[in-house]
C-alpha cells in the first residue's frame, strides 16, 4: 500500500496564503459598508450633544459664521463634519456665512461640501447661494486681519468669493459685529489645522459661541477648553460626524465609514487569533515530540 500523506500543518496552510489575498480581503470587508450604507448603533458622546445643543439654542434672526479651514488632506473627517453641521442649520432655519483662513483651495472645497448638505436635505430652492448662505472665500489671518474681523465682519471682508460686493448680498445686509450684542450668534471652526487658537484669542472677548470640528489628532488638547465652557461643543475626526448624523437621524458618508472602520478592526483581530493559534498549535506538537 502506498504510504499515507502526512496533512500539512495549520502554520504551514496559512503560511501558503497570498499576502495580497489578506489585503484584498480587507479592502473589501471596508468597502463594503460604503457601497451597501450599512451603519452600526452609536454611542454619541457628550461633546457633540454640547454641539448639538447650542445650536439648537440660537436664535433665529442671527448669522453662524462657519470657518471651514480643512484640505483634502483631511477631508475624510472634516467634509462629513461640515456637511452634519450644514444640515443641521438648514433644519434649524438659520442663515450662515463660509470664510477660510488655513488654506487657498478651502472656499472650493466648502462651496461643494456646501452644496451637497443643501442637495441631502431637499432645499435648493429654500437655500439659494447669498439669500440664505455666502462664501467669503479666502483670508491671510494675520493678526490685524483677524482684529478686524472680530469687530466688523463686512469691514475686514469687502467681495465674496465670486467678486460679489457684499453690500449687494441679502443675508449679509446689517450683518457687522459676533457676540450676544451683535448679529453673529456663533463661529464655528471646521479644521485640520491649528487656527482654533486664533478664534479663542479675537473672538474670546466678544462672548460669542465657539464650536469646533476637527480631526482626531487635534481634539485631546481641546478638551480643557469644553470643560471651561470657551468651546461650545467639539466634534473628533470622523466619529464625530458620524455621532452629529446619528443625532440628526441623517446618515451620510460617516457612518458607513464608521461601519467599515470597525469591521476592518474586527477582521484584523479575527488575522490575529488565527495566527497565534496555529503558533500555538505548533508549540503543542514541538513539546510532544
Amino acid at each position: 500500500m502506498p504510504p499515507s500523506r502526512r496533512l500539512p500543518d495549520l502554520e504551514q496552510l496559512l503560511g501558503r496564503i497570498d499576502r495580497r489575498l489578506i489585503y484584498l480581503g480587507l479592502f473589501l470587508i471596508t468597502l463594503a459598508p460604503l457601497v451597501g450604507k450599512w451603519s452600526l448603533p452609536l454611542y454619541v458622546s457628550r461633546p457633540p450633544q454640547l454641539l448639538y445643543q447650542a445650536i439648537e439654542a440660537l436664535p433665529p434672526d442671527k448669522l453662524v459664521v462657519i470657518a471651514s479651514n480643512w484640505d483634502a488632506g483631511s477631508q475624510a473627517e472634516t467634509r462629513p463634519q461640515l456637511i452634519a453641521l450644514v444640515r443641521h442649520l438648514i433644519r434649524r432655519n438659520l442663515s450662515f456665512a463660509i470664510i477660510c483662513t488655513a488654506y487657498p483651495t478651502s472656499p472650493q472645497l466648502a462651496q461643494s461640501a456646501v452644496e451637497e448638505a443643501i442637495r441631502l436635505e431637499s432645499a435648493p430652492d429654500r437655500w439659494p447661494y447669498g439669500t440664505r448662505w455666502v462664501n467669503l472665500g479666502f483670508k491671510l489671518p494675520d493678526d490685524p486681519w483677524l482684529r478686524s474681523f472680530s469687530s466688523s465682519i463686512t469691514g475686514a471682508v469687502k467681495v465674496d468669493v465670486h467678486n460679489t460686493p457684499l453690500a449687494e448680498i441679502p443675508v449679509l445686509r446689517g450683518v457687522k459685529r459676533f457676540g450676544p450684542e451683535g448679529q453673529v450668534s456663533m463661529l464655528i471652526d471646521i479644521t485640520g489645522s491649528a487656527t482654533i487658537d486664533k478664534w479663542y484669542e479675537f473672538l474670546g472677548p466678544t462672548k460669542v459661541k465657539i464650536g469646533l470640528a476637527c480631526t482626531a489628532v487635534m481634539a485631546p488638547e481641546q478638551y480643557p477648553f469644553l470643560d471651561s465652557g470657551q468651546l461650545s461643543g467639539l466634534l473628533t475626526g470622523m466619529k464625530g460626524a458620524a455621532e452629529y448624523e446619528q443625532l440628526l437621524h441623517a446618515p451620510g458618508f460617516a457612518m458607513p465609514a464608521m461601519a467599515g472602520q470597525s469591521f476592518a478592526h474586527l477582521y484584523i483581530i479575527l488575522l490575529i487569533l488565527i495566527g497565534n493559534v496555529a503558533v500555538l498549535a505548533a508549540r503543542t506538537r514541538g513539546r510532544r515530540r
